[in-house]
């Protein structure tokens, strides 16, 4: 339950490790994660769908979901990423849809806006990376508005033992290459941060969970 624990304070060269990785592959990252595209297309789909207001995406990196959000709406979204990299294939990508986002680099643990000015805020596969993923979401909710909307589209630990206990074994080894936890319990991680859980949906065996909530 180590996930849960808001507690050891991660370096700050680990943000840098971070950063550096997705700075020096971020065209590579784009490239890979398109052959999913089809296997989480409905969840990039549901995080865009029915927002209004101003929005906020944590972890937008390259901009995968842009196609999925309202065109000529009354939408303000803003996007935050720790990867200067991923952010000008976003800004690239924005521009190509004829959408206009605010893009900030910046950690989703510590983001830099006042309390409760979002009406929503959307996570895309950004809790399996960032070093404290329960200061993350509490930070999501210090910018949501009461009873805002928050989503959270991310890879977890299969709810299936077998795929769980595979996970558990190839984690050490996908955190030290590509600092990203394959089988952490987000679920249980956004509950504990306050988010208030009205549906889940679980995919690929358990492996991709789509979480939506409210802010109390």
């Amino acid at each position: 339950m180590r996930d849960l624990r808001a507690g050891d304070v991660t370096p700050e060269r680990e943000l840098r490790r971070i950063r550096k990785n997705y700075n020096r592959n971020a065209e590579r990252y784009d490239r890979g994660i398109g052959f999913l595209d089809r296997l989480t297309r409905d969840a990039r789909r549901k995080v865009g769908e029915s927002v209004q207001g101003r929005v906020l995406e944590v972890g937008i990196g390259s901009g995968l979901s842009l196609p999925y959000y309202p065109a000529g709406s009354e939408l303000r979204l803003v996007g935050v990423d720790l990867s200067r990299e991923m952010l000008g294939l976003c800004r690239r990508r924005a521009s190509e849809a004829g959408l206009v986002v605010e893009l900030v680099e910046n950690d989703a643990q510590a983001l830099p806006f006042a309390d409760a000015v979002f009406d929503s805020v959307n996570f895309s596969l950004v809790l399996c990376t960032v070093p404290d993923p329960l200061r993350a979401v509490r930070e999501a909710l210090r910018v949501a508005r009461p009873g805002a909307r928050l989503v959270f589209f991310e890879h977890v630990r299969s709810h299936l033992w077998p795929l769980a206990a595979l996970q558990d074994l190839i984690n050490p080894l996908t955190v030290r290459l590509d600092a990203d936890h394959f089988n952490r319990r987000t679920l249980e991680i956004v509950r504990a941060a306050g988010v208030e859980v009205v549906w889940i949906h679980r995919w690929a065996l358990g492996f991709f969970n789509l979480i939506e909530g409210k802010a109390p």
